[in-house]
């Protein structure tokens, strides 16, 4: 019995390949390989494109976002800035109705301290500080003064600076200084 192979073997299927395009089999890989390659590049190149606008449309979004959070901060600046003024002001405020009332109870509690035979001269006041002269019939009356000063909330560290004799149209009267600091804060 006679066999007869009709299958193609290796080197006719080389041969059917390259008869049907009429090119050698290595040329078709060349080919195949190029255009492999040309499709990897145009999907790069696409995508390179299309990330290259995400990220400008991104950027121009956050350029807007930047500009709105910067007339923010610029807001928050001036509130700042306003808020410091206005505090000032207050303190300002503050401070003038307390320097207002201040003399006016220092005054009041400074004659309601006196004795019936004690008189002041002269007072004077420097940040807080004061300073008397007066007068007073005996020594007796200076230091009820003094003591009475002493009890006063509104007086500290009361001193008896100097107490001294002296006639005045033939009355003898004792002239004296006394110094203190005006605690308004107590009251």
């Amino acid at each position: 019995m006679i066999r007869i192979n009709l299958l193609l073997t290796k080197k006719a299927k080389r041969t059917a390949v390259s008869l049907r395009l009429g090119l050698p089999s290595y040329i078709f890989f060349i080919i195949i390989a190029i255009v492999v390659v040309i499709l990897i590049e145009g999907y790069t190149w696409y995508w390179l494109t299309s990330t290259k606008s995400y990220l400008a449309k991104e950027q121009v979004t956050l350029q807007t976002r930047l500009t709105g959070l910067r007339e923010k901060v610029k807001e928050v600046e001036n509130y700042e800035n306003d808020k410091k003024i206005f505090e000032k002001k207050i303190a300002i405020i503050q401070n003038l109705k307390k320097s207002q009332r201040g003399p006016v109870l220092v005054l009041d509690e400074l004659s309601r301290m006196l004795t019936d035979r004690v008189w002041l001269t002269s007072l004077k006041e420097k940040e807080g500080n004061i300073n008397i002269t007066g007068a007073g019939m005996t020594n007796d009356d200076i230091v009820k003064y003094v003591n009475n000063l002493k009890s006063s909330k509104l007086f500290r560290n009361v001193q008896l600076t100097e107490s001294r004799q002296v006639t005045e149209s033939g009355i003898p009267v004792y002239n004296f200084n006394l110094t203190f600091i005006v605690n308004l804060d107590s009251v």
